[in-house]
């Protein structure tokens, strides 16, 4: 049967809708988790070094979704067993099937398996294991690759934010972080066509999935999708900390922490030869640029 979008009102009791951050790997989102930690949000016990939700790598980062397109009942069942996890816990609350998915995913994680997207399998014994904390509270979480799921997302938790992380175009290009270009193209219409240069792979990827979230977004979650481009933040933290404020609905005195930005390898593709871009690409990604900037800038 079809899970309609009462999945977060009948999962959360009381709990307000949270606030997800989502963005290519590498756009700079740990910067957002730490402003949304810093605002007073919960996101999450189990965490990795740039506070990305390890409970959501482990239920929607799966092998088996970046070979093909997940059915959205299997997203619906996701977004269930996280929102629950997030809120009153899934510990003595695991039906039979979903406590044989959660072990499936286990053992797909190291140390028993192979599969290596930052989680393991302690990870997802944690999620099966999760609690309520003190009661009610604002939360949200950080995972870049939620922004792959966003329309899933915003169909099934109902009041959802999202704050969507954006970085140059050609600067990601050239990034190393290239896991997301390699696994969910297919979700795009891309072919991931190995006889290109993996920066033109990279751009390609770049303009297609931002330009997705920013369609999305923008059509369906008036008021509830912020843009913020991490050059915009790195050189005007405090404007962009009080449109982060703004959005989240905090006091208007809250002062950004010290230490929250460190910016690095920004106008990286200046070093480089851009004439491998095929114009039409350049193009797209130049338009698509501008708008990011246009919404970036907005109030």
């Amino acid at each position: 049967m079809t899970e309609t979008r009462d999945t977060w009102p009948a999962a959360s009791g009381q709990w307000p809708p949270p606030v997800a951050i989502g963005g290519l790997g590498g756009s700079g989102t740990r910067v957002f988790a730490a402003m949304l930690r810093h605002a007073g949000l919960h996101i999450g016990e189990t965490l990795n070094v740039p506070l990305d939700n390890l409970w959501f790598t482990v239920l929607f980062k799966r092998q088996d979704w970046t070979r093909r397109r997940p059915d959205p009942a299997e997203v619906a069942v996701a977004v269930r067993l996280f929102v629950t996890a997030m809120t009153l816990g899934l510990d003595g609350r695991l039906a039979a099937g979903d406590r044989a998915l959660v072990d499936g995913l286990r053992r797909n994680l190291p140390p028993e398996g192979q599969w290596r997207v930052g989680a393991q399998g302690p990870h997802a014994e944690a999620l099966a294991a999760s609690r309520p904390g003190p009661g009610p509270r604002a939360w949200g979480w950080k995972e870049p690759n939620t922004h792959i799921f966003l329309p899933d997302l915003d169909r099934r938790i109902a009041g959802l934010r999202y704050v969507h992380v954006i970085r140059d175009g050609l600067d990601m290009a050239f990034s190393k972080n290239v896991w997301q270009a390699l696994h969910w193209g297919h979700l795009f219409g891309l072919s991931n066509t190995p006889e290109e240069p993996m920066p033109v792979r990279q751009l390609r990827f770049w303009t297609a999935a931002n330009r997705a979230a920013l369609d999305y977004g923008t059509t369906h979650m008036p008021g509830r999708f912020l843009v913020m481009r991490y050059e915009d933040v790195c050189a005007e933290p405090e404007r962009c900390w009080r449109r982060f404020r703004r959005f989240l609905g905090l006091p208007g005195d809250a002062v950004l922490a010290p230490g929250l930005l460190n910016p690095t390898s920004i106008g990286r593709s200046k070093s480089h030869d851009l004439s491998l871009f095929p114009p039409d690409l350049g193009k797209a990604a130049a338009a698509l640029q501008s708008e990011a900037e246009a919404l970036s800038a907005g109030a």
